[in-house]
């Protein structure tokens, strides 16, 4: 689906560009050759122009000075004095004869000509709708006779420049069309890989909620059928275990829930101003009898002087403290020290909150692992999801803070959760 969709977008936006990428060439090699007919119907109207004035100022006309007027200038040169057609070789009669006679004045009654816009006196012979050659008339009296003067330009240079020229904007089409299709390729693929991995996400999250809900779906079952033959007595206990994995599947789908509406963009927060200390004080006294069940040692750390306020969503943060504190309660062996408390520096921008614990730790490789989706690491047997740090993670990333994790130099696992004092939605 992905490469058809990919090969799809690959031909829309080649075409697209493509027609584009023609028409702005067509234009371009339009205007061209507009601009060197124009360079040469001004060439071709001062040349002639020219020749005239020497003309003019001969009082002889031979054959050979014609000659050299016609091969220095690239245009024929017709002469009638007092209407008898004059040429200064038989050959060039011939030439003028066979190429131009239908733009003669003799043979022609002038249907092929039509007048120069920019100078009366040069007319443009057509073959069909496309130009073939420049005419200039001149009339002259000289030595009491009047001498016609006819100049004719063949365009065909000018069209064998512009052939070369559009060789050469196939020839840039063509290379063009072929980088333009890798370039479109590349591109599609770089736009489409975002929504590929998302989508490799989503069945990732699928699949791995399908797995979570399986066990504790079949634990309720199994128990609630037990229950069914169970004699009252021994009912108790099946209703025990059927409450906490409901609470268990409660839990995740809260967490589910949470992550969904990070993902969506969805997840709102209510700021306010917060004192943190209070915020870890109550966490404290909330945990501190779960900590004594499991055999935990639990300790709180506050700064004397008072500190800022900060500006976040109480309710988040505390959910991520409570994260926080029950995988250190999780994780760690009983007897253990777990301690929360504020990180000391100065608070004018930022404050941060620690948990550390005097645990065996978190390898290094597993640092940035344990904040993925589903990733348990050692909690297969501590009735864990691995979803508990990456709905902290999101709930951190949308107060524009970090939470990271390093182990302690005295042993165990610190992690850290760093919140702006004044909170920026934009």
């Amino acid at each position: 689906m992905y490469r058809k969709v990919r090969i799809q977008l690959t031909i829309l936006f080649t075409l697209v560009t493509s027609v584009l990428l023609v028409a702005l060439l067509s234009v371009s090699f339009y205007l061209s050759v507009r601009q060197q007919f124009s360079l040469q119907l001004s060439s071709f109207t001062g040349q002639s122009q020219t020749v005239v004035d020497s003309i003019n100022e001969q009082n002889i006309l031979t054959s050979a000075w014609l000659t050299s007027k016609e091969e220095a200038a690239g245009f024929r040169i017709y002469l009638w004095d007092n209407d008898v057609e004059l040429f200064h070789n038989r050959e060039h009669s011939n030439l003028i004869r066979s190429v131009y006679s239908c733009y003669l004045p003799t043979l022609t009654d002038g249907r092929t000509l039509k007048p120069s816009a920019g100078t009366p006196d040069i007319s443009i012979g057509y073959r069909g709708i496309f130009p073939e050659l420049l005419y200039y008339h001149k009339q002259l009296v000289k030595n009491n006779s009047i001498l016609k003067i006819y100049f004719l330009q063949p365009l065909d240079p000018l069209y064998d420049h512009v052939k070369a020229g559009l060789i050469l904007y196939t020839v840039l089409l063509i290379s063009s069309e072929c980088l333009l299709t890798l370039f479109c390729w590349h591109f599609t693929g770089r736009l489409l890989k975002p929504l590929l991995d998302s989508q490799i996400s989503q069945n990732r999250f699928i699949s791995g909620v399908s797995h979570e809900l399986r066990t504790p779906l079949a634990v309720i079952l199994s128990n609630a059928s037990a229950c069914e033959k169970a004699p009252a007595a021994e009912q108790k206990n099946f209703f025990q275990v059927i409450a906490r994995e409901g609470a268990q599947m409660s839990t995740m789908l809260e967490q589910l829930l949470t992550l969904s509406r990070a993902d969506s963009h969805g997840l709102t927060l209510q700021i306010e101003e917060t004192d943190l200390q209070t915020l870890l004080l109550e966490t404290y006294e909330n945990f501190l009898p779960l900590a004594g069940e499991s055999g935990h040692h639990l300790t709180i750390r506050l700064p004397e002087t008072e500190i800022p306020l900060c500006e976040c969503d109480s309710f988040r943060i505390r959910q991520v403290c409570h994260i926080l504190l029950h995988n250190a309660l999780s994780y760690t062996p009983a007897g253990s020290s777990i301690a929360l408390f504020l990180a000391d520096g100065s608070y004018e921008k930022a404050i941060s909150i620690c948990v550390q614990d005097n645990g065996f730790g978190i390898p290094v490789e597993e640092q940035d692992k344990i904040f993925e989706r589903f990733y348990r690491g050692r909690s297969e047997e501590k009735g864990h999801h691995g979803l508990g740090l990456a709905v902290a993670k999101e709930i951190t990333a949308a107060h524009k803070g970090t939470l990271r994790v390093t182990n302690a130099v005295d042993g165990g696992a610190l992690f850290i959760l760093t919140l702006p004092l004044k909170h920026n939605l934009s």
